[in-house]
C-alpha cells in the first residue's frame, strides 16, 4: 500500500506516553530539571483517527487507512485531508466525546444513546465545515 499522492508507506503513528522530572520555585512556579523525559514503553499505543489506523509515508505526511491505495494503483492529484470528508469528521468527533464521557463519568455512554450529544454533534459537524 502507498499515500494516495504514491508516496511510500514507511511507518505508523504512535503515542508513547512519558514523564519529565520537575522542580518547584519558591513562587509556586515549576519548571523541568533538565534530565530528560522518561518514557513508558509499554504504554505505546498506535493513533487511530475517525477508528482508523494513520500511517505516515516517507516524506512525515500522515494518511489514514481508508486513504492508502495498492502498490499497483496511480497516484492521484488535488487530494483532500481526511477531515474534509464529513463522515469520517463524524466518526472522530463521536469517538472523542465517547471517550471524554467514559472517562469524566467512568462508565461507557454511547452518543447514539443521548440526543443532547447527538444534536451537540450535529452542531459540531455544520459549524467546523472545512
Amino acid at each position: 500500500m502507498k499515500a494516495p499522492d504514491g508516496t511510500p508507506i514507511v511507518a505508523t503513528l504512535e503515542t508513547i506516553p512519558g514523564s519529565a522530572g520537575i522542580v518547584f520555585d519558591e513562587d509556586g512556579s515549576w519548571n523541568y530539571d533538565g534530565n530528560g523525559t522518561e518514557l513508558d514503553w509499554d504504554g505505546q499505543q498506535t493513533v487511530l483517527r475517525a477508528g482508523q489506523t494513520v500511517f505516515v509515508d516517507e516524506n512525515g505526511k500522515e494518511w489514514l487507512e481508508s486513504q492508502l491505495i495498492p502498490e499497483k494503483a496511480r497516484p492521484r492529484k488535488n487530494i483532500k485531508p481526511w477531515h474534509h470528508d464529513r463522515a469520517l469528521r463524524r466518526i472522530e468527533i463521536v469517538n472523542t466525546v465517547e471517550a471524554l464521557m467514559e472517562r469524566t463519568t467512568g462508565k461507557p455512554l454511547l452518543v447514539k444513546d443521548c440526543q443532547y450529544l447527538t444534536r451537540a454533534i450535529t452542531l459540531l459537524l455544520d459549524r467546523s465545515e472545512p
